[in-house]
């Protein structure tokens, strides 16, 4: 049976289950303003680990879920049900995962994963003009309310959806992951007019590993979540260091800033998957992941060559030069060669070309690309792909 709805002289099909999802996609903003309404009505306030604070103490209110990354997260989960089943396809499950490890640095907990159920299943219904049937949904329950199977099977797939999000913030939980991480500011060095070198203190070791970005809140912007990758290696010590743009205010000494989810992918094998050569090539602020796995290869008994390539805009911006020069002169296996817009005319990808398709190991060779702009790291990758280097040997962040 097709069961259609007439609503403002259109008419809704919610026979089946793709019907009623694109339905919903058309009506998302609708949609997700009234579970915002229902979930309020219903959930306890976040209460989120750690909050930044200024030097002088004050604390910043809980920073609010982002509206367009619940409507992303939406969008995007929709596109995995597969066949006509509440079911995700497993990459879909993996997001939805992912989103709930993600999610417990606003302090998101499960009594929040329960509203948020109950606040969706609300909102769908009465967006189509349905009365909602309460959590325990069952078909037969389904059926005496007269609730269509395209918007009974939807139901089920929102709740199956929670339940895929809250589980990725158990596994976190019962792994002893810290949702997230208060870190003091130690020492702040206004290194150029775009760059400012921030070391700071975190509450635990547990920030991740080398080349790592991590999810940053700062007292100058407490609403958003900044990327940073340290430039220091995982230590016991738990000391961190960015290298900030001038978007992070004027940081002070005695800050507290708040750090959560390191993610990406930048690493170096070891053992049997050890390459023969390294090349880095850093964009910018993109030199702080690629200075954290120097570091920590420096601790491998045998550590590959390894050559950086560090493009800037200006020779302005090269404000770790001296440092570079200071590990090329400690590490015999290491070399650095800046490469500069307005100077060199090449970007550092097309200066790495030489070392990355070098006949002595250039089947062997992993090339590392470090940047805080996705697309200039795209087009980094593309020089190198174009130029006949095996995408394959490379792996690029973000």
């Amino acid at each position: 049976m097709v069961f259609m709805t007439q609503e403002r002289g259109r008419t809704t099909d919610l026979g089946d289950l793709a019907s009623a999802v694109q339905v919903a996609r058309e009506r998302i903003d609708s949609i997700t303003t009234r579970t915002r309404t229902h979930f309020t009505a219903l959930a306890t306030p976040l209460v989120p680990d750690h909050s930044p604070a200024t030097a002088d103490g004050v604390v910043a209110p809980p920073a609010p879920v982002p509206r367009e990354m619940v409507r992303r997260a939406v969008l995007y989960a929709s596109n995995g049900l597969t066949g006509d089943q509440a079911e995700f396809t497993t990459d879909h499950t993996a997001y939805l995962a992912y989103l709930g490890r993600d999610l417990r640095k606003f302090g998101v907990t499960m009594q929040h994963y329960e509203a948020a159920a109950e606040a969706a299943g609300r909102a769908a219904c009465e967006e189509f003009g349905y009365p909602y049937p309460g959590i325990d949904l069952t078909y037969r329950r389904a059926a005496e309310l007269g609730i269509p199977d395209g918007l009974t099977e939807l139901l089920q797939a929102v709740d199956n959806a929670v339940r895929i999000v809250a589980l990725g913030a158990v596994e976190d939980d019962d792994a002893g992951v810290p949702a997230s991480l208060s870190a003091t500011v130690l020492d702040v060095a206004h290194r150029t007019a775009q760059t400012t070198v921030v070391r700071l203190q975190a509450s635990s070791p547990e920030t991740g590993w080398a080349g790592q970005t991590l999810e940053v809140r700062i007292p100058a912007a407490p609403n958003e979540w900044q990327q940073y990758a340290s430039a220091l290696p995982p230590n016991q010590a738990g000391y961190l260091e960015f290298h900030c743009p001038a978007a992070a205010g004027d940081p002070r000494v005695g800050e507290t800033w708040v750090v959560a989810n390191p993610t990406g992918g930048l690493g170096i094998p070891t053992g049997d998957d050890a390459p023969a050569a390294v090349v880095m090539i850093a964009v910018n602020a993109g030199l702080a992941a690629l200075r954290a796995l120097i570091l920590d290869v420096s601790g491998m008994d045998d550590p590959p060559p390894v050559h950086l390539l560090w493009g800037t805009d200006t020779s302005r911006d090269l404000h770790g030069l001296d440092d570079m020069r200071g590990l090329e002169r400690g590490f015999p296996w290491f070399s650095a060669t800046p490469v500069v817009a307005d100077e060199d005319h090449v970007t550092a990808a097309e200066a790495a070309l030489e070392s990355v398709l070098d006949p002595a190991h250039r089947d062997n060779t992993l090339v590392l690309v470090s940047g805080e702009d996705p697309a200039t790291v795209r087009d980094q990758v593309r020089i190198l792909t174009d130029a006949g280097v095996d995408a394959d040997q490379i792996i690029a962040e973000p």
